[in-house]
């Protein structure tokens, strides 16, 4: 079987070499890479022209014009996918394509003794933090190994591959300029594909280094969301939360009496936090760390939802 793996580039200079090497030693290796480059001042595109391993093009856009141009070259009928800043296990793609072979009662939703053939495949991908404030970015960011099911698990472009046939039907939406691989998948699942998990298939994820980019970052999934028409349930919530939380708070200013119980309340919500979170960092300082991500990140979801709808309106 072979396969084309695809990545968009953008100012990577100090993560490609790394992740072109550990493709180029896969247990099963790619029939071919392709790297579309949207437009690198770093010297990334310098890089690539110089790789022999890789086929590279430069595509100004976003990474959705910049995967639908790479997929269109590809002479594979598998296509895999991955990110700049991931670095894949030595058998993702081994792991990310065997669902592609012919179907088995293993794989696949089986209907009347027959069983479906896979269309898309969502791999898993890890973090891989350097740090405190890494390592408690990631259950923030990532889905934990314990929440992952094949029935909820959706494919990202870190770690995920599909039919050529599939995207020949269905492209990447170029307008989305955010958060576009889980629009993505939505418009597939919504298609009817057939979708499995793979969690083996694994892609190790670089998180991002300070509150500022993880602040950007929570934004503007929450714009791409809005963008694409996804309003998901936990952000209807978190409205209603802050909504209420700002009457209450308004309220106790009139009625002094309400003021004790609504601290009371906010800083059972910073414990929350932690708690639920803790398990997956067991480290001390992250009794600092997780109340301030999960603040910030609630601030920019809600602010990127708002800042999604307006540009749709304007």
């Amino acid at each position: 079987m072979k396969i084309s793996t695809i990545i968009t580039v953008l100012n990577e200079k100090e993560t490609i070499k790394e992740l072109v090497g550990t493709l180029a030693g896969q247990t099963v290796k790619p029939a071919e890479i392709i790297i579309v480059d949207g437009g690198s001042t770093d010297g990334t595109w310098e890089m690539l022209q110089k790789n022999k391993k890789v086929k590279s093009f430069r595509v100004l856009g976003n990474r959705s014009v910049g995967r639908n141009f790479a997929i269109s070259k590809a002479k594979s009928r598998i296509i895999a996918i991955t990110d700049a800043g991931c670095i894949p296990d030595q058998n993702w793609l081994e792991e990310l394509i065997n669902p592609f072979s012919p179907p088995s009662p293993r794989l696949g939703e089986g209907t009347g003794g027959r069983y479906r053939q896979v269309d898309v495949v969502s791999g898993y991908y890890r973090g891989q933090p350097k740090n405190i404030f890494q390592k408690c970015l990631i259950p923030y960011v990532l889905v934990m190994p314990d929440k992952a099911s094949k029935t909820k698990f959706f494919p990202s472009t870190r770690s995920m591959a599909m039919r050529k046939s599939v995207w020949e039907m269905y492209k990447f939406d170029e307008n989305l300029w955010h958060n576009e691989d889980y629009a993505y998948a939505h418009t597939l699942k919504r298609a009817g594909f057939n979708f499995t998990f793979a969690p083996q298939a694994i892609v190790s994820w670089l998180p991002r280094q300070n509150l500022k980019q993880a602040a950007w970052m929570f934004m503007r999934f929450a714009i791409g969301d809005i963008q694409a028409g996804i309003l998901r349930p936990q952000v209807k919530n978190l409205f209603i939360r802050y909504l209420v939380f700002g009457y209450l708070f308004f309220l106790s200013l009139e009625f002094h009496i309400l003021f004790y119980p609504l601290m009371f309340s906010a800083l059972s919500y910073l414990l929350f936090a932690v708690v639920k979170n803790y398990r997956y960092v067991r480290d001390p300082r992250a009794m600092f760390w997780l109340p301030v991500l999960q603040i910030t990140a609630d601030l920019m979801v809600i602010s990127g939802t708002v800042m999604g709808f307006m540009s749709k309106w304007i």
